[in-house]
C-alpha cells in the first residue's frame, strides 16, 4: 500500500470516529407550557375611527382580540401569524366612544388561550360625534352646551346639513328663533330633503302661525318616511310632525284632520267629540270639545 493510500485510509477512519462522535439522536419533546404576556397592551395612537395597540410575549403566539363598546366586547380582530412582537390596528370604531377589550393568545403548538386582564380606550371625537354629544346634552335639557357642542363640529365641516339645522334646534329652545330661522333655511339649502330641518322649518312656521307652510314641510317628512325617528335624539320623531300637523289644522279649523293627527301622535288620548265625558286631560275636565283637543296637543307636545 503507497503512502498516499495508506493516508486516505487514515483519514477515512478519522473521519468516521468524528462522525461517529457528532451524530446524536434527535429527539421530539411535547410543549404543554402556555405562553405569557410579557409586554401589557398599550394603545399607541387613536384617533376617531380606529386604534392602534401593542404587546408582547415571551415566544412566537397567535392572537385574537376581543373588543367592544361592553365588557361583552362582541368583535374579534384576529392575529394568524405566530409572533412575539405584536401590533394591530382596529378600524371602523364609533367616534368618542369607550371601547373595551381583551387579548386571547395561544403558542406555536397552541397552548392557551392566555388572556389578558379588561383594557380600555376611548375614540377621539368628529363632526358626528359631537352633533351626537351636543344631541344627548340637548335630551339633558341643557340647551346651552348642547349648542356648544354643535358649534365645534360646525367648525369642522360649516357644511354638513344636519349639524346646521341642529344649532338651529338648540336655538330655538333658547328663544333665538331669527337665528334659527336663519339655520334651518341655511341647512334647506345644502339639502332640501333631511327630516331634522323639516320638522324644523315646520315647527317655525306653526309658531309663525303659518299652518299651510307648516303643513307642506310636514307632509314632506312624513311622505319620505311615516315613522321618522332622528337617530341621536327618539324623543324628535314623525310624533312631533303629526302634532305640529295636528295644531294646524286646528289653526285652521280643521277639528277632524287635527284629532286625527293627534290620534297618530298619541293613540291613548281617548277624546270623541260626541261624548263630553271624553273631555278631560291630564285630570283636567273641559266643557267643550275643541277646547280639550289643543289642551291635549299642547299636553302631548310637552310630554311625548
Amino acid at each position: 500500500m503507497t503512502k498516499i493510500t495508506k493516508f486516505a485510509a487514515r483519514l477515512l477512519f478519522v473521519v468516521a470516529i468524528v462522525i461517529s462522535f457528532r451524530c446524536e439522536k434527535i429527539t421530539y419533546t411535547f410543549d404543554n407550557t402556555k405562553p405569557a404576556i410579557s409586554r401589557a397592551p398599550e394603545v399607541v395612537s387613536v384617533d376617531d375611527t380606529s386604534a392602534t395597540i401593542v404587546f408582547e410575549t415571551n415566544e412566537a403566539c397567535h392572537a385574537e382580540i376581543k373588543y367592544g363598546i361592553s365588557t361583552d366586547c362582541d368583535s374579534v380582530f384576529i392575529i394568524s401569524e405566530n409572533r412575539e412582537y405584536h401590533q394591530f390596528t382596529i378600524a371602523s370604531l364609533i367616534p368618542y366612544m369607550e371601547y373595551h377589550y381583551k387579548i386571547y393568545v395561544w403558542d406555536f403548538a397552541d397552548n392557551g388561550p392566555v388572556q389578558s386582564d379588561d383594557y380600555t380606550f376611548h375614540t377621539l371625537h368628529n363632526e358626528i360625534s359631537l352633533v351626537r354629544e351636543g344631541w344627548n346634552l340637548y335630551a339633558a335639557g341643557d340647551f346651552q352646551s348642547a349648542q356648544v357642542r354643535m358649534y365645534e363640529s360646525y367648525r369642522i365641516n360649516p357644511n354638513r346639513a344636519e349639524t346646521v339645522a341642529s344649532i338651529g334646534w338648540t336655538q330655538i329652545r333658547l328663544d333665538s328663533l331669527h337665528e334659527a330661522r336663519g339655520n334651518f333655511a341655511r341647512a334647506y339649502s345644502l339639502n332640501p330633503y333631511l327630516p331634522i330641518t323639516l320638522t324644523g322649518l315646520a315647527l317655525l312656521a306653526q309658531i309663525d302661525q303659518k299652518p299651510d307652510s307648516a303643513i307642506f314641510y310636514c307632509n314632506q317628512v312624513i311622505g319620505s318616511d311615516p315613522f321618522w325617528v332622528l337617530e341621536h335624539n327618539p324623543v324628535i320623531s314623525y310624533k312631533n310632525v303629526r302634532l305640529i300637523l295636528a295644531e294646524c289644522f286646528f289653526q285652521k279649523g280643521q277639528m277632524a284632520n287635527a284629532q286625527g293627527e293627534l290620534d297618530l301622535a298619541w293613540e291613548e288620548n281617548g277624546l270623541d267629540p260626541n261624548i263630553p265625558s271624553t273631555w278631560v286631560v291630564n285630570g283636567a275636565v273641559y266643557d267643550n270639545y275643541e277646547t280639550a283637543l289643543i289642551a291635549a296637543i299642547n299636553f302631548a307636545e310637552d310630554n311625548l
